[in-house]
Parts: structure tokens; C-alpha cells; sequence
């Protein structure tokens, strides 16, 4: 079991995604600092959707999903604007890892978790990338992208990346609300995640049909707002 700086948003990081912020709660001001120190490549925090409570304000948050994604900062920039010290920082989603709980006596004054890094399956192992189903799933889920995209009325455009990522890229490239997002990232494997995304490509296509547009979403509390 590790240690993580955790950052609670209301919108969910997935392995390969790219994550700007811009900081300038306290809190987060202090673990910027802390990051700063840190050799390249070891400046990492989880990020975790909310699933009860608010990003802003102390003991906003009231309930956290258990499984986040481990962000790497890949660049971070001070500034002064005219409500104080920012600092921009830029991220890259890299690991999923399994929030096994808050840890009271860390110290810091941002929110600190006990997590546990999950692995993927490994090469020749049902649900790898290699696996024939998840080559399968992957066709299966590009095709039906495509279709989402044409009922949309926009241009279908292939996905580049592997089967064990492609889940992610196809969700980032629909409308969907955080908690579906957070079902894609949920999953324990490629073919799990497929699956996921092909349920929800059909639910989305379906709804496309019925009322001729997709839903709107919540207004996420963003990302700048911390």
C-alpha cells in the first residue's frame, strides 16, 4: 500500500489523458510546492472523481470513488493574477490505482490517501491487448464510435491507440457525464472497458434516435476552480 497526494475533482482523469489545472486554494498551493521539490518523474498525485460534495472549500468533499487515476505533472508554471498566487500546471493520467482510505495523520494540509496501484493484465492473459476478444471488442467498439459520430452529424475520425487504451480515447471523444466516465475507469481490464463503452455508445445512439440529441451533462465544477 502507497501514499498519494490526492486532488478530488469533479471530472474523471483516465491512463493517457492530459489534465490542466490551475491552482490556487492553500492547500493546493502548498502541494505544488512539495511537487516542485520532487525529482522529474516522481511529481505525481491521484486524482479521484467526487461522488458526494463540492472541489473548493475546506470539507467540501464528503465522498470520494474508490477507484482514481495517478497523475504525472509534466509542467508547472507560477503566476499572479487578481485573485493572488497561480500556479498553471499541466498532467498526464498514468496508472489507476484503488483508494483504501484517507489518512488522518499525514500532515499535509491537501488530502492525503493510503492507495493500491493496479496492474494490467499481463501479455497472454484473457483481457490483455493481445487477447483475440479484446480485438474483437475493439473493432466492434471503433465501429460503433463511428456510427455515434455520423447520428451526431460529425465526422467519423479513427481513434489511434492500442486496444488496452483505446476505451479511454473512444470515452474522451463523447458526451457523456463523469459518472459514466468513471464506469470506463472502473474497469479491471481492456475487455471489461470495451464492454463498458460499447453499452454505452448503444445507450447514447439510442437516445440520439429517439429525441435526435445526445443529453446534456452536468456542468462539471472545473478543473480551474481549485
Amino acid at each position: 500500500m502507497a501514499t498519494l497526494p490526492l486532488f478530488p475533482l469533479g471530472t474523471v482523469l483516465l491512463p493517457g489523458a492530459r489534465l490542466p489545472l490551475q491552482l490556487f486554494e492553500p492547500r493546493y498551493l502548498d502541494l505544488a510546492h512539495a511537487l516542485a521539490e520532487l525529482p522529474d518523474g516522481e511529481r505525481c498525485f491521484g486524482v479521484t472523481l467526487i461522488r458526494s460534495g463540492r472541489e473548493v472549500g475546506a470539507d467540501a468533499v464528503a465522498d470520494l470513488y474508490e477507484i482514481g487515476c495517478e497523475a504525472r505533472v509534466d509542467a508547472m508554471a507560477l503566476a499572479e493574477s487578481p485573485i493572488g498566487t497561480v500556479v498553471h500546471l499541466v498532467a498526464t493520467g498514468v496508472r489507476r490505482y484503488r483508494l483504501d482510505s484517507l489518512d488522518p495523520d499525514a500532515g499535509t494540509s491537501w488530502t492525503t490517501g493510503h492507495v493500491t496501484f493496479l496492474g494490467e493484465p499481463l501479455p497472454g492473459q484473457p483481457g490483455h491487448g493481445d487477447d483475440p476478444v479484446v480485438a474483437d471488442l475493439a473493432e466492434r467498439a471503433r465501429g460503433e464510435h463511428a456510427a455515434y459520430l455520423r447520428d451526431l452529424g460529425a465526422e467519423a475520425v479513427d481513434i489511434e491507440a492500442p486496444a488496452g487504451q483505446l476505451a479511454y480515447r473512444l470515452v474522451e471523444a463523447m458526451v457523456l457525464d463523469p459518472s459514466d466516465r468513471q464506469r470506463v475507469l472502473d474497469g479491471g481490464d481492456p475487455a471489461t472497458r470495451l464492454r463498458t463503452v460499447l453499452a454505452l455508445l448503444r445507450r447514447e445512439r439510442a437516445i440520439v434516435g429517439r429525441f435526435g440529441a445526445v443529453p446534456t451533462p452536468p456542468m462539471p465544477i472545473g478543473p480551474s476552480l481549485n
